[in-house]
């Protein structure tokens, strides 16, 4: 506050440089939101009309909501059971020759054979994009999520492992020409000679959100452990009773959410509502069963199965070993009397 320097300034710098740190990328750029993240992303890669990009249904509307943004095409493909992420084989499969990107979705903090999905690009000559706004600190085979694409974006809403007072995101690369086209982009295309090259965005990570996110990265891997230490506890407990949503061997999630799927879902989550226990129905619509998708008939039956059986349970950090021990105990409870 004192500085007097709100926008642009040294914390924005400053926490742009440790993000870089802490993934091992060469460029972050701060921007206003994740879903911001997105549409400069794909604006970024000079994606438009008649451009096709493949991503899922199973994410939040912004995925999709920002490839129609940027003025391209979204194609859908059906996830893969266990993960719940894109499945390799649906994508290819629609590929086609409008095809330019591929916009990969870490969903939960999890994540598919991603090496498998950098070849597929690379065979096709597309982008690979990566969401990672569920994912910041997971790892592919020792290697941060975000880092793989030509491309990633962040989100740092108020729920996610690195939370902003309100909203804040960021889009990471290794190209510096990306790079310098995200600077002028997020700041109505403004260069450092303050000439206007191009129709840009007012997207801005401003310098108070800078600052508290510079001192909670910091933290960001100790609070993650915690969750995995969390996510371990449920492991064990839930073997045999109920299917977990977890990456493929090689991913090191970061669990966002922690997700389990049960053709009891309705009932068990009722049964630990009247027990004072949050839990999560996510994406009980996929994007092809929103209205914005009406009349296009799209059948994606992964998807729609997981939409129905799937429910997230309490694992932020300041869960307490007791408090877990107790949802533990409903759940295990539940099944013992519904078999």
């Amino acid at each position: 506050m004192d500085s007097g320097r709100f926008l642009l300034g040294p914390e924005l710098a400053g926490f742009e440089s440790e993000l870089e740190k802490y993934l091992g990328i060469d460029y972050v750029l701060g921007v206003n939101s994740g879903t911001d993240a997105l549409i400069l992303s794909l604006k970024a890669l000079g994606l438009g009309p008649n451009d096709e990009v493949i991503t899922t249904p199973f994410t939040f509307f912004a995925t999709v909501e920002a490839i129609v943004q940027a003025g391209a095409k979204p194609i859908l493909a059906d996830i893969e059971p266990d993960t719940l992420c894109l499945s390799l084989s649906a994508c290819e499969t629609a590929i086609t020759e409008h095809t330019k990107a591929i916009l990969l979705v870490h969903v939960f903090g999890n994540c598919t054979d991603i090496e498998r999905f950098v070849k597929l690009c690379q065979k096709h000559n597309l982008f690979l994009i990566e969401d990672t706004c569920q994912a910041i600190g997971s790892t592919w085979k020792g290697k941060k999520l975000g880092t793989f694409g030509h491309i990633s974006t962040f989100s740092f809403y108020p729920t996610k492992n690195l939370a902003a007072l309100g909203d804040a995101g960021a889009i990471a690369t290794t190209d510096p020409d990306i790079a310098d086209r995200i600077k002028l982009l997020r700041n109505h295309g403004i260069n450092p000679q303050g000439r206007h090259t191009l129709w840009g965005y007012k997207s801005l990570l401003d310098e108070i959100q800078a600052a508290f996110l510079k001192t909670k990265l910091k933290r960001l891997d100790i609070e993650n452990a915690r969750r995995r230490k969390l996510a371990g506890r449920y492991d064990n407990a839930f073997e045999n009773i109920v299917q977990i949503v977890q990456g493929q061997k090689g991913c090191k999630s970061t669990y966002h959410q922690y997700a389990i799927l049960t053709p009891k879902r309705n009932e068990l989550c009722s049964f630990l509502a009247e027990n004072g226990v949050e839990t999560g129905r996510y994406y009980e619509n996929p994007i092809h069963r929103e209205p914005v998708f009406a009349g296009t008939n799209l059948r994606l039956p992964v998807a729609e199965k997981a939409s129905q059986a799937i429910l997230t349970l309490p694992i932020r950090p300041s869960l307490t070993d007791s408090e877990q021990e107790r949802v533990i105990s409903l759940i295990r409870g539940f099944f013992e009397h519904h078999d």
